[in-house]
């Protein structure tokens, strides 16, 4: 690779694993926060999301682009050891013996052995196997040299998967290595890409994996014949509502291992609707499968949902449940002046500028959300919300533009309160005040109980 690439690649690692950062955070207070409503109150948590540029929202959304591993079901003694003498393939059923899904699709024959490598200098990458269905695709990899061995390789790794034509079907993915390693191993991690919506599966894939100073081109062929007819599209078409605003469920799409519900909002909407709380799947058992990911933005249209898929369980019955909206009314703007620290406008009494603090040549801007999730009002926290506009800009009282540096949300949890913080830095000069900007989302909230049957 040559240095501008290289170049390149550093900028587009520093973008990727910010992102990273932000929904393994998101994944951990997701976590936290089930224990915490259901066992105790008071366990703090904390994120640190990092603004980005995507329609891919965390919730994702925001989402991507997170992977739920789930330790609630072993892999048989007698199975595990039965794929376990496969040669090579230890490493890789070692990775997902402790997933419930995962488990069932390799008992059900859907684990394909690849073993194809791309070399380069003396590290090696191996896409050992896959779990494959037509919407999803788990890959199990590996990477080897004595840079690894020695903990010298780079801490983070970006991922593409594209058809042959190399035309992308998923979003990129970012894996972390770890930094510190205690003792001489190689690398054995997963990936796993859900296809963009309107593709399905191709029978012949392309991964590519860039680190600084290394790219593999990993080219390998998918059994689509181990999946066939194993998909179930199911039309839904009902709404949900609440205070007069509405949400479609147009239809879910079951397959071996996942399931997916697209929706889209009312255009006729008056309020802007950013999610769905509490989104499960509900296959009248004990048991209610809690969303996983996203794709797309239901603030502007339509978003999709990720389930665990119920496909292996052979379920009659299927239920989509959730306790309201996230919304908020559109088109809000927050006006401050850094000189006197005031808030001039703003979408909500609980938002209000915090503090200003000159660091060197920049000034570090805070907002407080404290008190915006007390219990008596706003039962459920949500922590994706994006609260800085995709343009990342604001603008002083004569209309020039200016770029926001290092937009962070913070999120907290305390005894009886939850919060967000916003935070973000501009460079140290004068401005003709006040300053503003255009506001994406802030924490908003209808109660309802909403039970919609899908089969």
């Amino acid at each position: 690779m040559s240095e501008h690439q290289n170049k390149n690649w550093e900028n587009t690692f520093e973008l990727n694993k910010q992102l990273h950062e932000q929904r393994m955070m998101i994944s951990d207070f997701e976590l936290d926060l089930a224990i915490r409503k259901g066992l105790t109150q008071g366990k703090k948590t904390e994120g640190n999301v990092r603004k980005r540029r995507t329609v891919f929202v965390a919730a994702a959304a925001m989402m991507s682009v997170f992977m739920i591993f789930v330790a609630s079901i072993r892999v048989s003694p007698a199975f595990a050891s039965t794929v376990r003498d496969m040669p090579g393939m230890n490493k890789f059923v070692d990775l997902i013996r402790y997933d419930s899904l995962f488990a069932k699709a390799m008992k059900h024959d859907f684990l394909q052995e690849v073993g194809i490598s791309d070399t380069s200098e003396d590290t090696v990458f191996t896409v050992g196997s896959i779990l494959a269905d037509e919407d999803r695709i788990l890959i199990l990899y590996s990477l080897k040299g004595p840079e690894v061995r020695e903990g010298k390789a780079n801490d983070y790794m970006a991922f593409e998967l594209t058809n042959e034509k190399g035309e992308k079907i998923s979003e990129q993915r970012l894996n972390v290595l770890p930094k510190e390693i205690e003792e001489a191993v190689d690398t054995y991690e997963k990936l796993d890409f859900r296809l963009l919506d309107g593709q399905t599966m191709p029978e012949r894939l392309i991964l590519k994996v860039n680190m600084v100073g290394h790219h593999y081109e990993i080219p390998f062929t998918v059994d689509k014949k181990r999946f066939a007819g194993m998909r179930e599209v199911i039309p839904v078409d009902k709404q949900m509502e609440v205070d007069g605003q509405k949400v479609n469920i147009d239809q879910v799409t079951i397959t071996p291992l996942q399931a997916k519900v697209h929706v889209t909002a009312d255009p006729n909407n008056t309020m802007q609707i950013n999610d769905l709380v509490d989104l499960r799947l509900n296959d009248n058992t004990d048991y209610k499968r809690r969303m996983e990911t996203v794709q797309g933005d239901l603030s502007t249209g339509e978003r999709t949902y990720f389930f665990e898929s119920p496909y292996f369980s052979q379920t009659e019955s299927l239920t989509l449940e959730a306790k309201g909206f996230f919304m908020n009314k559109r088109d809000q703007v927050f006006t401050f002046n850094t000189e006197t620290v005031e808030t001039l406008h703003t979408p909500s009494s609980h938002i209000v500028l915090d503090k200003v603090e000159e660091t060197g040549d920049q000034m570090q801007i805070s907002i407080s959300a404290e008190g915006i999730y007390d219990q008596t009002e706003y039962p459920y926290f949500n922590p994706y919300v994006q609260f800085f506009n995709e343009d990342n800009t604001f603008t002083d009282a004569a209309g020039k533009e200016y770029p926001m540096n290092d937009a962070k949300l913070l999120m907290w949890a305390g005894p009886g309160t939850e919060s967000h913080e916003m935070s973000f830095s501009i460079p140290k000069r004068e401005y003709k005040q006040p300053l503003s900007f255009k506001v994406k989302e802030y924490p908003g909230f209808a109660k309802a109980e909403f039970k919609i049957k899908i089969k």
